[in-house]
């Protein structure tokens, strides 16, 4: 049993509209939707039973799995059980810091990004740019090669329209999917097998000193199985890919809007601007942390997960029953006045120097299934950040449009992107 501490019957669909419907109704609902019970929380407390202390009577796979399949296949996003925490253990070396903290591929990349920003104050939107730039550092670490999309964006224009289409939706009812849907699927499908055949032919040469890792290179030595194959790359890149340039861009929308913000976190980089950037120096960044850690508390990447239930006085034990779904709200968990503060909307980042949540602040999920590249999200955003506040002496917000934005595919990110001015 759960302790769910409030119970309310409304059911509303919109994500901002369910966050404010919380602090109407309290913290957890309940409704019918086709013929099943429906649960919508954004208690901590429920949050850490089904990801965590009960997390082996809650499961994923009876509600994605079918709709899934075509697209991923059987990887860790739409499994459960022996299946999942084989996939998951042969997925998280990938993401061991002493990958993470090569940042040869990553300075590569990013270099080729700050030439493309403009010098004379001109308005750009910081999104395209920041997306091809994630594109190139995740094809590369995950394909074994790069997309090239910043120096040429259209080469991998098929494909990225293939995926996007298809990630969009994958989470709409088979019989509403666009007909294309089996097209962009194959499209990216076959994309992969050809990456796979490349890393078959290299594994099989002699190796080669390196300390750059191919995630496929490593996948290929222990998995014949090429549908396996696939469905492990396509799961592990469905997340990576611009997971760190949706984080980048709302940082940076948000910046544009708070310059002493901006100031006081220049300040502190420029301290060290002699020295290299290094995996040890990025976390000794206090201030870089704090913004970081409030961009992704004010918009959450990861924003609900609706496992299925296996397993009313406010406090009491509330049963959910084998078939019920829940539905973790994220995004209202980390925006509770009751944790965060009467300015809980507001971006602020100086309360992480007294703030010290738990399962309150769950920007990538949490439990067995947190996301296993949210190491490597925070550590490049803090690179790609750290560089260009050495570059650049400030930032202005050019959109007329102040308020941030959703806009939703398996994760939410801003309608609007950044529209902002540099200033060297």
């Amino acid at each position: 049993m759960i302790r769910i501490r409030h119970i309310s019957r409304h059911f509303h669909e919109n994500k901002d509209s369910k966050s404010r419907l919380t602090r109407l109704i309290g913290k957890t609902s309940k409704a019918m939707r086709s013929g099943r019970t429906y649960f919508r929380t954004c208690d901590p407390e429920v949050s850490k039973a089904v990801l965590s202390k009960q997390f082996e009577k809650f499961g994923l796979q009876p509600l994605r799995y079918e709709g899934g399949k075509g697209f991923f296949g059987n990887g860790i996003l739409v499994t459960d059980g022996l299946q999942w925490k084989h996939s998951r253990s042969l997925v998280r070396p990938a993401f061991d810091v002493a990958h993470v903290a090569n940042f040869d591929r990553l300075r590569r990349h990013v270099e080729r990004f700050i030439e493309l920003l403009p010098r004379d104050q001109s308005t750009v939107d910081l999104y395209p740019l920041l997306k091809r730039l994630t594109l190139d550092i995740s094809s590369e670490f995950i394909f074994g090669r790069s997309m090239n999309a910043l120096s040429s964006p259209e080469a991998c224009k098929g494909f990225m329209d293939a995926f996007m289409f298809a990630q969009r939706d994958v989470i709409t009812p088979v019989a509403k999917r666009p007909k294309e849907y089996g097209e962009w699927c194959k499209t990216v499908l076959d994309y992969i097998d050809t990456c796979i055949d490349e890393a078959e032919s290299r594994v099989q040469k002699p190796p080669q000193h390196t300390t750059q890792i191919r995630i496929v290179d490593e996948l290929v030595k222990t998995i014949q199985d090429k549908h396996t194959l696939r469905s492990l790359i396509i799961s592990i890149f469905c997340p990576a890919h611009d997971t760190v340039a949706v984080t980048l861009t709302n940082a940076f929308f948000h910046l544009a809007r708070h310059p002493p913000c901006w100031a006081k976190l220049r300040a502190e980089i420029l301290l060290t601007a002699s020295q290299p950037l290094t995996y040890e120096l990025l976390n000794s960044y206090k201030y870089l942390n704090w913004v970081l850690r409030e961009t992704t508390v004010r918009e959450c990447p990861c924003t609900t997960v609706l496992p299925t239930g296996g397993g009313p006085d406010g406090l009491a034990p509330f049963l959910i029953e084998k078939g019920d779904l829940i539905e973790t709200n994220f995004r209202a968990q980390q925006r509770d006045a009751s944790f965060w503060g009467a300015d809980a909307e507001a971006f602020d980042p100086e309360r992480w120097a007294t703030t010290r949540p738990t399962w309150e602040y769950t920007p990538f999920s949490g439990g067995p299934r947190i996301c296993p590249a949210f190491r490597l999200v925070y550590t490049e955003s803090k690179y790609i950040m750290a560089t260009m506040l050495r570059r650049f002496s400030g930032i202005e917000n050019r959109d007329d449009v102040l308020e941030w934005v959703e806009e939703q595919r398996l994760i939410w990110q801003s309608r609007n992107g950044a529209k902002v001015a540099l200033i060297l």
